[in-house]
């Protein structure tokens, strides 16, 4: 199970930005990726690579038929 969070860095502790449905003493472990802010909006940090590659249009739906040559079970 994966779950995304917003949060803020502040005095050396992260402060999420929303509530997380886990067990108090739950063992996780974080990725950080720092957002980008533009004005008031942030942006994810690829959003200027979006879109820019040349393929099929089915590319993320049919991945392994592409990069393998047949569909992967």
């Amino acid at each position: 199970m994966t779950i995304t969070v917003d949060a803020t860095f502040e005095n050396g502790q992260f402060k999420l930005k929303g509530p997380v449905a886990l067990a108090e003493g739950t063992p996780v472990r974080l990725s950080i990726t720092p957002l980008v802010e533009h004005g008031n909006e942030i942006q994810d940090p690829l959003a200027g690579v979006i879109g820019v590659g040349d393929g099929p249009s089915d590319g993320a739906d049919n991945h392994d038929k592409y990069i393998y040559g047949k569909m992967r079970s």
